[in-house]
C-alpha cells in the first residue's frame, strides 16, 4: 500500500511539473529586425568585430562593436596599431568613413544594395576585418 500510494505521488508530482506554461522570452531576446555578424582578424593583436545592423525606411542603423584593444580616432593621418575607424561602402563605392561605433547611413536608395563595413587604420590603410551584408530598401 505504501509503495503504491508513493509510486503515485511520484507520478502527480512529474504530472504536474511538466504542465507549466510556456515562459515568454525577454525582451532582449525577442526576435527583431537585427541582424549580427563577427568578423576576427587574423592580426596578431586579436581586432574583433560584430556588426548589427536594421533597416528602417530609407536608412540602415549600423552599430559596429570592435573589441576593446581598439580606439575610434578621427582627425589623425598618423597609422597606429589599434587606433582607427570604419569605412562604410554601398555597391562598392564609399559612402563615408566613421569614427564611432554607432551610426545611421541616410537616404539610402530604394533596392536592393550590398553593403560592406571595413576597419581601417587612420591613414586609410585596412586592417583586413571587414563584414558585407545584404539589406533592402
Amino acid at each position: 500500500m505504501k509503495k503504491s500510494m508513493l509510486v503515485m505521488i511520484c507520478l502527480l508530482t512529474l504530472a504536474l511539473g511538466g504542465c507549466k506554461e510556456d515562459q515568454k522570452k525577454p525582451e532582449s531576446e525577442a526576435a527583431t529586425d537585427v541582424e549580427v555578424m563577427e568578423v576576427i582578424s587574423t592580426n596578431t593583436k586579436e581586432i574583433s568585430m560584430t556588426l548589427h545592423h536594421s533597416v528602417k525606411d530609407q536608412n540602415v542603423y549600423l552599430e559596429c562593436i570592435i573589441t576593446p584593444e581598439f580606439e575610434f580616432k578621427e582627425n589623425s593621418k598618423t597609422k597606429k596599431e589599434g587606433e582607427g575607424q570604419v569605412a562604410v561602402y554601398v555597391d562598392n563605392k564609399k559612402w563615408g568613413s566613421f569614427a564611432k561605433g554607432a551610426f545611421i547611413l541616410k537616404g539610402v536608395p530604394k533596392g536592393e544594395h550590398n553593403l560592406t563595413v571595413k576597419l581601417i587604420h587612420n591613414d586609410e590603410t585596412e586592417y583586413g576585418i571587414e563584414q558585407s551584408i545584404k539589406v533592402e530598401i
